[in-house]
């Protein structure tokens, strides 16, 4: 099935609060949407008034047009289960305007996932659940590529997958986090330096707390 919801939301993006800069324009919807999904969860007071700072700097329906287009991610991802945002920023050139990122297609991510499925069995035999590492995470690409090959091979990965992501940009972090949020994906994803290990935030997907996660063990070796 053709997913029309990325020509959709390319139309309504571009015709949303165009007083910014797109690039902020698509940085603060990003930050937006990710905050109110962790927020559903955390009631934080700290979250709500990062959310309305951001608010304040639109008009009222330029605000209704950022519920659109959330609306559209998705309806996207029901429509296709794929790194929707990642293609999106990559499609709106802000990829090579912004510290040089390039996303990985997600054909060649579905391809290395299944190979990564190929060496699983064992953990997730001992285990009951496989763990899965992704740094320079990007909009999680790989991370929702590796959770179709779960569900291809007949598995859940609500129940027998958790991430670990890890971005130095925040808004490719947030992305990460709204896609695997949507997509009922255990994980956490960290806004920091995979190298160095300095970390800035660190947001849980509802699957976390859903799912009781917090109770089993996630150490990473």
């Amino acid at each position: 099935m053709k997913n029309d919801h990325t020509r959709l939301f390319l139309q309504v993006f571009n015709n949303t609060a165009r007083y910014h800069h797109r690039y902020e324009v698509f940085r603060d919807f990003v930050t937006m949407a990710g905050l109110a999904i962790q927020n559903a969860f955390l009631k934080s007071e700290q979250l709500e008034q990062e959310y309305l700072s951001i608010v304040k700097r639109y008009k009222g329906p330029d605000v209704t047009q950022m519920s659109h287009l959330l609306a559209l991610v998705v309806q996207g991802l029901e429509v296709e289960h794929r790194d929707f945002l990642g293609s999106l920023y990559m499609q709106l050139d802000f990829g090579s305007q912004h510290i040089g990122q390039f996303f990985t297609p997600y054909d060649v991510s579905r391809m290395m996932a299944q190979m990564l499925m190929t060496d699983s069995g064992s953990e997730l035999e001992q285990r009951g659940y496989i763990r899965l590492s992704e740094p320079a995470c990007g909009a999680g690409g790989m991370a929702i590529a590796f959770a179709e090959a779960m569900l291809e091979q007949g598995l859940n990965p609500q129940r027998q997958l958790w991430v670990t992501c890890i971005d130095l940009d925040p808004v490719a972090a947030m992305m990460c986090y709204i896609q695997l949020s949507l997509l009922g994906i255990p994980a956490e994803v960290i806004i920091g330096n995979a190298l160095s290990l300095q970390t800035t935030r660190t947001l849980y997907t509802p699957m976390y707390y859903l799912g009781y996660w917090a109770l089993k063990d996630l150490i990473t070796e």
